[in-house]
Parts: C-alpha cells; sequence; structure tokens
C-alpha cells in the first residue's frame, strides 16, 4: 500500500484543529509566541513525513501527539519557565480529541477558504507568509516590518475571527443553507 499526503490535503486536515492545537500547546508552555512556535515546529515535523499518513485522520492524530511533545521538549530544553498541566488532565484531553467527529470537516474546509476570504488583504497576506509560505512569525514579523508581538497579538485576532466565522457557517449548514 503506497501512502503519502501532498501538502494542500495536509493543510486541509489540520487547518480546523489549529486554535485547538494552539490552545493545548499554550496550555503546556502558558506563552503564546512559545505556543506558536511549538505549533509551527509540528507543521515542520509533519511535511517532513508526509510519506507515512494514511489519511487526514492519521495526520490529525500524529500531529497531536507531535505538538504535544515538541511542547515538552521544549519545557525540557529549561528555556524558560513553564506550568504544566497534571498529566491526568492531559489524559482527558488526549482521549476528548481521540473520539472528535470530523464528519463534518468538507464543510469545515470549505467554510475556512470562505472565511480567509472575507478577512482584510492584510490579515490574507499574514496567513499566506506564515502557513502557505512557511515562514515563522518573526520570519513574517521581518518581512511586514513589524515586531513578532505585533504578529503574534494579529494571529491571534485573525483565529478568533476564522473560528467564529466557520462556527456561524456551520451553523447556517446545519440549519439547511449552503456556505457562501
Amino acid at each position: 500500500m503506497i501512502y503519502g499526503m501532498d501538502r494542500t490535503d495536509i493543510l486541509r486536515a489540520l487547518m480546523p484543529e489549529r486554535t485547538k492545537q494552539i490552545a493545548l500547546a499554550w496550555s503546556i508552555l502558558r506563552q503564546s509566541h512559545l505556543s506558536e512556535d511549538a505549533y509551527q515546529d509540528m507543521l515542520a515535523r509533519v511535511f517532513e513525513n508526509d510519506s507515512i499518513f494514511e489519511g487526514p485522520q492519521h495526520v490529525r492524530d500524529w500531529s497531536w501527539k507531535v505538538l504535544r511533545n515538541r511542547c515538552y521538549e521544549f519545557i525540557r530544553q529549561q528555556k524558560y519557565k513553564a506550568a504544566l498541566l497534571d498529566e491526568s488532565i492531559l489524559e482527558l484531553v488526549d482521549a476528548e480529541l481521540e473520539q472528535r467527529d470530523t464528519a463534518d470537516m468538507p464543510a469545515r474546509v470549505d467554510a475556512l477558504h470562505n472565511c480567509i476570504e472575507e478577512l482584510s488583504e492584510k490579515s490574507r497576506q499574514i496567513i499566506r507568509l506564515r502557513y502557505f509560505d512557511g515562514l515563522a512569525g518573526t520570519q513574517v514579523a521581518e518581512k511586514l516590518g513589524r515586531k513578532p508581538e505585533t504578529v503574534y497579538k494579529s494571529l491571534q485576532r485573525i483565529y478568533v475571527t476564522l473560528a467564529q466565522c466557520i462556527e456561524r457557517k456551520m451553523t447556517a449548514v446545519d440549519m439547511g443553507d449552503t456556505i457562501s
């Protein structure tokens, strides 16, 4: 059997998980920029191993484990102080994430694409640089002539905006409307 997913398929599988994954990283690391870095590192690992994935669910499951391990690596490197969640809480989170329903994933992907189109040009540029060009947050800041903190704050606002937009569109779909 031949395995593998291309970059677009991987992003399509992982983008709906982004907010939850960043939240998990933040709950472990307690610093937004380190949570972003852990997430970015996880994406890099996923892309490096793209040939092993059997499909979207496999890449999602694998990415959660890699992200969590990356957060723990940051802690072990003692680059900063971290507030760890109790292992039993992390196990509960893992169990909950493994039970998540992915049946609505295609509709969520469509909603995400539509919501990205509704963002301002500046916000779309940040998203493009960060996720499609694969630049780290500091590189995005440098390219745009901004401070890294400004870019990270912008990204957080964009995530909230996208999450709210996606939820609105998904509610509309549940009520029988089409995504637009």
